[in-house]
């Protein structure tokens, strides 16, 4: 059997109509439906859930959702909440590309001091220079 959440505002859409049960998470605000761990939770724990599919966007990139699933017993269909971490932090899902020998767009993975700094190292990578916080 299958089953779906779903927020107020999504009471006729088709992954609750096409599942064998639903449950309302809460009101149409995200934050009080579909990204509140704890009623994801609840309803996991109240139909005997299995396996949960969180889909894209909302849970599906959280590592906490994802290891709170793995805490209950019930497994999670999408990536372990470690690679979700490790892929969230830029610096670190780099430094895992290279290490798989994934071509990488050349840069520093460090801090930057200072303008020097950041000047020496635009000058060792080449030009042109995309500088992210």
């Amino acid at each position: 059997p299958t089953v779906a959440v779903y927020s107020s505002a999504d009471s006729r859409a088709s992954h609750v109509t096409m599942a064998d049960d639903a449950i309302c998470l809460g009101p149409p605000s995200s934050l009080e439906s579909y990204l509140n761990i704890d009623k994801v939770c609840m309803a996991i724990e109240q139909t005997g859930a299995q396996a949960v599919a969180p889909g894209y966007g909302f849970l599906s990139e959280n590592a906490t959702f994802a290891s709170r699933i793995q805490e209950m017993g019930v497994a999670f269909i999408g990536p372990p909440a470690e690679s979700i971490k490790a892929m969230g932090d830029k610096i670190t899902s780099k430094q895992i590309a290279e290490e798989a020998g994934v071509n990488t767009i050349p840069g520093y993975s460090g801090v930057v001091r200072d303008e020097e700094h950041a000047i020496e190292l635009a000058n060792e990578i080449g030009y042109p220079v995309m500088i992210k916080a």
